[in-house]
C-alpha cells in the first residue's frame, strides 16, 4: 500500500492542523462549552473523553475520511472474517473469535465449534483445580500456581489477575517470566511442591526462557515428589501440542490453541488458564464478554463515533501531524500496575516497524514510545517531565468511577488527582518566575471505567487492540509479526556456547564484552 502522506485526506488533515495551530485547547473549551459532550464517546460500557486532544468538532469527520481512504472498513471485515491479514507469516489473526459467538470459516472449517470445545475444557479443568478434584501427586489440593511464560504468555494473565485481585478467590498465582534465576527462586520460596501446579504457556513450546524455567520447575517437582509428579503437576497451553507431548506431558494436560492466535493476543486463549484458576471461569468469561462487546462496536459503529477507530486515528494524528514521539499511560488504579507493560508489548511489538506490509521502507513516523505508571505515585516522579519537560507527550488517563477499596475518601482523593492532572496538562500556568511556569496545551485522552471488573477490563484491552490495528492499517504496516524480536534471539544462540567454554566466531564487540564480564565475575 502506498504511503498515506501525499493522500488528499492526509493533506486535508495537515491543513486542519495548521488552522488549529494558533488555538490552545483551553481556548477551544471556552469558545465551545459543549465540547466535552461532543468529544466523549461510549464503547462497551466505557466512556472515552477526547476533549483534551487537539481536535475540533470537525476533526472526527476528517479523520474518518483518512480511514476510509486507507481502506479501514474493509480491513476490519478482513480481520474478523479470517482473512490472512498477517501476510509475512501467511496467517489469519483471529483472536476475536476466541471471545465471540459468531460463525467464522477459516480454510473451509468453522472455528467456533473448536473454540467452544477448548473453552469447555478450560472450564472443567479450572473448576476441578479450584474445587480440589484435580489433586497433586500426594493427594493435596493445589494452593499455588506457577505461571511460566514470557511476553504475551505472561503479561496478559498477570495484568488480569492483578486487576481482578479483589475477586481472586482461588489458588495464588506466581508468575515466572524472566530467565534470571532470582525470579524463579522468589516464586518457589515458601511454597510446597505437593500443592503447586505449573502452567507452561508457550505458543511454540520452544521459547528459550520459558522452557528453561519449565525444566527447572520439573526438576524441583521430581526431586520432591518423584518421577511421576509432572503428570499431576504440570499443564501446557500451547499451539504445538506435539512438542508438549514430546516433553513428557499426557494429552489431558495439554490445552492447545491455534496458530492464528498471536502471542500478544493469547490472553483470550488457554494461556488465560491461570486467570480462570485464580478468579473462576465465570469471571474469565466476563472478561471475554467485555472484549466481545468492544469487538461488536468496532465492527459496526460508524467511524465518526467508533471509539477504537478514533483512538487509532488520533494516535496517527498525534504521531505524524503533531510530532509526538512519546505516549504515557497513566493508570489511576493500583491494580492496573501492569497495564503500561502490557500496552508496551501490544503497541510497540505490533507497530514498531520501519517497513510497510509491502516490504518498502516507510517515509513517516510509526509507533511512539509507550510508557507509564500507576498514579498517584507517578505524580511525584515523572509528571514533572510531563508538565515542564522540553518534549511533549500524549497521555492516556485511566480512571475508575466506582471505589476500588474500602475507603471512599481515598477514592475521592484519587479521582481529584486524576481530573487535576489532565486539567493541568491542558491549561498549564503562567508565572513571572520562569521555573514555576508550565506551558500546558498538552494533549490527553481519559478512559472512564464504571468499575474495575472483568467485563470492563476485557472491553478496555480489546479497545486498545483495535486501536493498534487501526494505526497499522493507516500506516500500511503488518501489526501481527515481530521479526525484530528474533534478531537478538538468534545472536544469543551463538553467544551462549562461548559462555560455556566453546569458541564460536563472535562479533569483536561481543567478545570484548564477554571478556569484561568474565573479569568482573572472577573478581567478584
Amino acid at each position: 500500500m502506498a504511503s498515506f502522506i501525499a493522500s488528499p485526506a492526509w493533506q486535508a488533515l495537515l491543513a486542519h492542523r495548521d488552522a488549529l495551530a494558533g488555538q490552545r485547547i483551553e481556548r477551544m473549551w471556552r469558545e465551545d462549552p459543549a465540547r466535552g459532550e461532543a468529544l466523549t464517546f461510549p464503547c462497551a460500557g466505557l466512556a472515552v473523553d477526547l476533549s483534551k486532544q487537539r481536535l475540533a468538532r470537525t476533526s472526527a469527520s476528517l479523520l474518518a475520511n483518512l480511514a476510509r481512504e486507507r481502506g479501514l472498513p474493509a480491513a476490519i471485515e478482513r480481520l474478523f472474517s479470517g482473512a490472512r491479514v498477517n501476510a509475512s507469516e501467511d496467517r489469519a489473526a483471529l483472536h476475536t473469535a476466541l471471545r465471540g459467538d459468531e460463525r467464522v470459516v477459516l480454510d473451509g472449517t468453522d472455528v467456533l465449534a473448536e473454540v467452544q470445545r477448548l473453552r469447555e475444557r478450560m472450564r472443567v479443568f479450572s473448576q476441578a483445580v479450584r474445587d480440589g478434584q484435580w489433586k497433586g501427586a500426594t493427594g493435596k489440593r493445589f494452593t499455588h500456581v506457577l505461571a511460566l511464560g514470557i511476553g504475551g504468555s505472561s503479561l496478559g494473565p498477570r495484568l488480569a489477575i492483578e486487576a481482578l485481585g479483589a475477586e481472586a478467590d482461588g489458588p495464588e498465582v506466581r508468575f515466572v517470566a524472566n530467565i534470571d534465576a532470582a525470579e524463579l527462586d522468589r516464586a518457589l520460596a515458601g511454597i510446597d511442591p505437593a500443592s503447586t501446579l505449573a502452567v507452561i504457556a508457550s505458543k511454540t513450546f520452544t521459547t528459550e526462557e520459558t522452557m528453561a524455567n519449565a525444566k527447572s520447575v520439573r526438576a524441583w517437582l521430581v526431586a520432591a515428589l518423584g518421577p511421576d509428579a509432572p503428570a499431576r503437576h504440570v499443564i501446557a497451553a500451547t499451539a504445538n501440542a506435539e512438542a508438549a507431548a514430546d516433553w513428557g506431558l499426557p494429552d489431558c494436560n495439554i490445552f492447545p490453541f491455534h496458530d492464528w492466535v498471536g502471542g500478544r493476543y493469547s490472553l483470550w486463549s488457554s494461556v488465560g488458564l491461570p486467570i480462570a484458576i485464580a478468579t473462576g471461569m465465570p469471571r474469565f468469561e466476563r472478561l471475554l464478554a467485555g472484549a466481545h462487546a468492544a469487538d461488536l462496536e468496532f465492527r459496526s459503529t460508524p467511524l465518526e463515533h467508533n471509539v477504537p477507530a478514533l483512538l487509532g486515528l488520533v494516535g496517527v494524528w498525534n504521531r505524524c501531524a503533531l510530532g509526538l514521539a512519546s505516549h504515557a499511560v497513566l493508570s489511576y488504579a493500583s491494580r492496573l500496575e501492569s497495564l503500561p507493560a502490557y500496552l508496551q508489548q501490544l503497541e510497540m511489538e505490533s507497530n514498531g516497524k520501519h517497513v510497510g506490509a509491502d516490504g518498502a521502507p516507510v517515509d513517516f513516523a510509526t509507533c511512539p514510545v509507550i510508557w507509564g505508571g500507576t498514579e498517584t505515585p507517578g505524580q511525584h516522579a515523572f509528571h514533572q517531565w510531563l508538565h515542564q519537560g522540553t518534549d511533549a507527550a500524549s497521555c492516556d488517563f485511566i480512571v475508575v468511577a466506582h471505589p476500588m477499596g474500602s475507603d471512599r475518601a481515598h477514592h475521592e482523593i484519587l479521582l481529584a488527582n486524576a481530573c487535576a492532572q489532565s486539567e493541568a496538562l491542558m491549561t498549564g500556568v503562567a508565572s513571572d518566575e520562569a521555573w514555576r511556569a508550565c506551558t500546558g496545551d498538552r494533549v490527553s485522552t481519559t478512559f472512564v471505567l464504571p468499575r474495575l471488573d472483568a467485563y470492563h477490563l476485557g472491553a478496555l484491552l480489546a479497545i486498545y487492540e483495535h486501536k493498534v490495528f487501526v494505526e497499522a492499517t493507516v500506516w500500511g504496516i503488518n501489526p501481527f509479526d515481530q521479526w525484530g524480536v528474533e534478531l537478538g534471539k538468534s545472536i544469543a544462540k551463538k553467544v551462549l556456547p562461548a559462555l560455556r567454554g566453546e569458541s564460536p566466531a563472535l562479533d569483536p564487540s561481543t567478545s570484548h564484552l564477554l571478556s569484561v564480564i568474565r573479569r568482573m565475575g572472577e573478581a567478584g
